[in-house]
């Protein structure tokens, strides 16, 4: 498989953006997040196989177009996913990118301490790096990438000078085509839930 990184440009871009606005008052600006997010796929995600969780460095990106819509980008970073027989030997190994696109809703406090909200939209999923190892050492892994449906939910907590503490939870549509030496072996539903902790900045 090639190799992507599905949105991270996206994330360049959203953290170089100009913040030449003035005003304050105005609702349009960039928060920029930087975090920690455990992905954990469902349980019986495969018939013959089982994916454990991952965690690893995160990157979002959200654009405020009014006091209450936005648009996030994100993407999560885990270590290697192991994969299990029905033994529990670890049988493969690889890796996976999740990334979305959503349209949240925003609703603060009156102080402007608290911020949440929630949204929906679209994920991706590059998976790639297989290996091998156990009863299928010798043979070849591989996973497809995979498009689906996304939402979250978080919530931001204002620290002053722009930076924020956020909390959040995720589920990501991701349903991967396996096939090992080029055989199909049905699907990996790994439909993955995602709960962070990320330190986020505002960009004006």
């Amino acid at each position: 498989m090639s190799t992507r990184t599905p949105l991270w440009a996206c994330f360049v871009l959203a953290a170089l953006a100009p913040s030449a606005q003035a005003n304050d008052d105005l609702p349009r600006h960039w928060i920029a997040r930087i975090g920690v997010h455990p992905v954990d796929p469902k349980p019986n995600n495969h018939d013959d196989f089982y994916v454990d969780n991952a965690s690893g460095l995160s990157l979002g990106a959200t654009y405020l177009l009014t006091k209450h819509w936005a648009i996030e980008l994100f993407s999560a970073f885990p270590a290697g996913h192991d994969v299990h027989d029905a033994t529990e030997t670890r049988v493969a190994r690889f890796t996976m990118i999740p990334s979305s696109a959503t349209v949240q809703y925003h609703i603060t406090d009156s102080s402007g301490t608290f911020r949440a909200y929630a949204g929906a939209g679209v994920s991706y999923a590059h998976l790639g790096s297989e290996g091998t190892k156990a009863s299928l050492a010798g043979q070849s892994l591989q996973l497809d990438d995979s498009t689906g449906l996304s939402a979250a939910i978080g919530l931001d907590m204002y620290l002053g000078s722009r930076w924020f503490v956020n909390i959040d939870a995720r589920w990501m549509d991701i349903d991967s085509s396996m096939k090992i030496d080029g055989q199909p072996r049905g699907t990996l539903e790994l439909d993955p839930y995602l709960f962070g902790l990320s330190l986020g900045r505002r960009l004006r």
